[in-house]
């Protein structure tokens, strides 16, 4: 029997006639934002870029790495910045459940995709090297992931939040501006240094690694996932801030985990 109940609030029942109106009508929205999706995507390759002039070095299972073997000869290189928690400037055992959540989403055929158009994908934390590898191994996880512990990475990328290394700055905004905004709730956390998610983008000429592109915040869900499988559906991502009301755990959905648990916290399928 459904444990679904009539406190839901369901999408209005129509005629067929009706529903294919209503659709073509969000078809001509959806193909507008192809066709803008495809205008950014080429502002997106017409950045100029920077070269990387300090020589970061990474911590690998492999000993230590500068950023130009992070590419693993490669052409590009693509770092998801993935968050750690911290307590009293100490590194805990777990990291950002969000980014596990992300992280656990790659699969071979997106490495296979990536490889074959000369593209490495790698994860970099703060957090030490001794602290990253359990996790890893818990998770059955074969993705490059580095530590930049011990060097300014984080820092200058913009997702290590400390006042006392660098003015504050996130998703290209001060703290000024994210109040003016409404997103002042990326920097919050009072415990500083914290992580916040980001990825970038490194190009190679050579030897010579240039940054070409970097999101932070929201901008890493371009790279899909089950985020943009659920926003193809009515209830959508079932998260309180979503429209319409109504729609999300406590209006008749059957009990579920966190929104976010450990993929290795999910019930079996």
């Amino acid at each position: 029997m459904s444990t679904l109940t009539p406190s839901l609030n369901y999408p209005p029942v129509v005629a067929q006639a009706d529903w294919l109106k209503a659709r073509l009508a969000l078809l001509e929205r959806e193909k507008a934002l192809t066709r803008e999706r495809d205008l950014v995507n080429t502002a997106r390759r017409e950045l100029p870029m920077v070269r990387v002039e300090r020589p970061y070095v990474f911590a690998s299972p492999d000993g230590s790495k500068p950023l130009l073997e992070l590419f693993a000869g490669r052409q590009q290189l693509i770092v998801y910045h993935f968050m750690w928690h911290w307590e009293k400037g100490q590194a805990l055992d777990e990291p950002c459940r969000a980014c596990a959540g992300w992280a656990d989403q790659l699969s071979r055929g997106i490495f296979s995709g990536l490889h074959s158009r000369h593209t490495t994908l790698a994860l970099v934390s703060r957090a030490p090297l001794e602290k990253i590898l359990p996790f890893k191994r818990r998770m059955g996880w074969n993705v490059p992931w580095y530590s930049s512990a011990g060097n300014s990475f984080n820092h200058d990328f913009q997702v290590t939040i400390d006042a006392s290394v660098a003015p504050v700055v996130y998703n290209y905004r001060t703290p000024e501006e994210h109040e003016k905004a409404g997103t002042a709730y990326y920097l919050q956390n009072p415990d500083q240094p914290f992580d916040l998610p980001g990825m970038s983008c490194f190009l190679r000429r050579g030897d010579e690694v240039f940054h070409t592109y970097s999101t932070y915040g929201r901008g890493g869900e371009t790279t899909g996932g089950s985020y943009y499988f659920l926003d193809l559906t009515a209830l959508g991502r079932q998260e309180i801030w979503e429209e319409p009301k109504g729609r999300s755990v406590g209006n008749g959905l059957p009990p579920r985990p966190d929104l976010n648990p450990f993929p290795d916290e999910y019930p079996a399928f």
